[in-house]
């Protein structure tokens, strides 16, 4: 994943380890989303949806017990 690494705690950027994210306030599909620490591009705002939607399913093929979850970031699961 680019720019995105998922650790046991949570999402990191993999430059410099900062879970931020930042968003612009106009937010669309073509919005550029960067770490709020040291502004990697982690491209998108749907292709960061996406790659967020994919980790979080990767995550969970192990597991027992389903992640549930309410932000829309994670909209995928809702669908698998």
């Amino acid at each position: 994943m680019d720019g995105i690494a998922l650790r046991q705690n949570g999402f990191h950027c993999g430059d410099c380890g900062s879970p931020g994210v930042s968003v612009p306030h106009a937010l669309s599909d073509a919005s550029v989303v960067s770490c709020a620490n040291c502004g990697l591009s982690l491209g998108s705002w749907a292709e960061y949806r996406q790659r967020i939607d994919m980790a979080l399913m990767a995550e969970q093929a192990g597991k027992a017990r389903r992640l549930i979850v309410a932000d829309p970031v994670g909209n995928v699961l809702a669908r698998a």
